[in-house]
């Protein structure tokens, strides 16, 4: 097996000079650009002053007792990536579009290929037109997305994204901002489809519609930052999210105190079940130097028997994503899929210096997925860590996660590590 990972990182290596190439052009030609308020001067500039970027990776992901499920291993090894241009301002408009990839190498049967990085992709990915004056900005068609339980949190090797039209007015503390989608494209796909990745549901959904809002206040060396959001997915849920922080910034360790709030309810037909979910949760942030860090993280979800897994939030783009904002959520698996009760997480994360960051983590979920389960007492302990290269090799990087969790309902340790190379330009 670590043959077949060797493999599949040369490949990656093999790719990175075609890179390097296209970017260079496309800072050549940036130089001879001229902006004005609106941008470029014209219309052809539009494109000959556009930018060249992408993400080439080479992934090595193996799980050992997947899911506690004993003696069910998954290895698979992929490589692939995006290549994006976007054109420069005129007039404030903008266009961009990519090429989306992923090739296997030497894949097990189907039912040991982990389906994220499984099958061949070829063909486009975002695919937008944006407008933008004075803080306000709005973009339409197929595009990455950064929402309370929509966006690209987690990565593979080709990105999730959505087709619709986001709008925001601000910046990422104060804003506005509403957004529409109608199809959604998942890391194992190359198609932009009318489900979620609630798989084993029928029936299709015309997507969602969110709108938020955000606030920041400075005083006395104090920043209090909030935002609210509203999301409705058709024939889902309706979700409310909340999350506060309070920052000492002169306080010892420069404390971060957040708070947040999760509430789902049923919409529509209910594809995955009936939703009556309510959470709560709290967040302390320490800064010991300016390069180690601390969390410590905390969240309750009531029990409610009469619906989707036990009192759980029904999240139908973040459903097993490993992902998402909860304070307490491990890198396996999703807090949200897991059942009502309590969650806890604690991390430690160190910049070494410029080439290597490393971290740890730690999570026990107390939770029951059903009224008259027990609780599944998951631990999960996990490190990682990156290494960046410098000068010429400037955007690659190696990256390991590595963890395990345990559980006294299963008669096996789950284990899994995802190993990275990826060339970022």
């Amino acid at each position: 097996m670590q043959l077949k990972a060797v493999s599949g990182l040369c490949l990656g290596v093999f790719l990175l000079p075609l890179a390097p190439a296209a970017l260079a052009a496309t800072q050549s030609n940036i130089s001879d650009c001229q902006y004005g308020t609106n941008g470029v001067d014209s219309f052809a500039d539009m494109f000959t002053c556009g930018t060249v970027s992408g993400s080439l990776r080479s992934m090595y992901y193996s799980t050992h007792n997947a899911y506690f499920s004993k003696g069910f291993n998954q290895d698979t090894i992929s490589y692939g990536g995006f290549l994006k241009f976007e054109t420069a301002p005129f007039y404030g408009v903008r266009a961009g579009v990519s090429g989306i990839f992923l090739r296997g190498i030497n894949h097990p049967d189907e039912a040991h290929t982990i389906s994220d990085i499984g099958d061949n992709q070829t063909n486009f990915g975002e695919a937008y037109l944006s407008w933008e004056h004075d803080g306000f900005k709005i973009t339409a068609g197929d595009q990455r997305l950064n929402l309370p339980f929509v966006g690209d949190y987690d990565w593979r090797i080709t990105p999730a994204l959505f087709r619709g039209v986001d709008a925001n007015y601000g910046d990422s503390t104060n804003f506005l901002h509403a957004t529409k989608i109608w199809r959604y494209k998942p890391w194992g796909d190359d198609q932009f489809l009318n489900t979620t990745n609630y798989t084993d549901v029928d029936g299709t959904t015309n997507g969602m519609w969110a709108m938020g809002g955000g606030r920041g206040m400075q005083w006395d060396n104090k920043s209090l930052t909030g935002q609210i959001w509203y999301e409705e997915y058709a024939d889902y849920t309706r979700l409310v999210y909340g999350e506060s922080h309070l920052q000492f910034q002169d306080a010892l360790f420069q404390p971060d105190v957040g708070l947040q709030f999760v509430r789902g309810t049923s919409a529509g037909k209910a594809l995955a079940g009936e939703v009556n979910s309510t959470s709560y949760g709290a967040q302390l942030g320490l800064t010991f130097t300016p390069s180690l860090s601390w969390k410590l993280g905390y969240d309750h979800i009531a029990a409610s028997g009469n619906s989707w897994n036990n009192g759980s939030l029904v999240t139908p783009y973040a459903h097993n994503a490993s992902s998402g904002p909860y304070f307490a959520q491990p890198f396996f698996t999703s807090t949200q899929d897991l059942g009502s009760g309590n969650a806890y997480m604690t991390s430690l994360h160190y910049v070494m210096n410029e080439n290597l960051s490393l971290g740890t983590q730690y999570s026990f979920m107390d939770l029951k997925p059903t009224p008259a389960s027990s609780s599944i007492d998951q631990s999960e302990y996990l490190v990682y860590f990156t290494w960046s290269f410098t000068g010429m090799l400037k955007g690659l990087s190696v990256t390991d996660f590595a963890g395990v969790q345990t559980s006294p309902l299963y008669d096996s340790s789950f284990w899994q590590n995802r190993l990275i190379m990826q060339y970022d330009f």
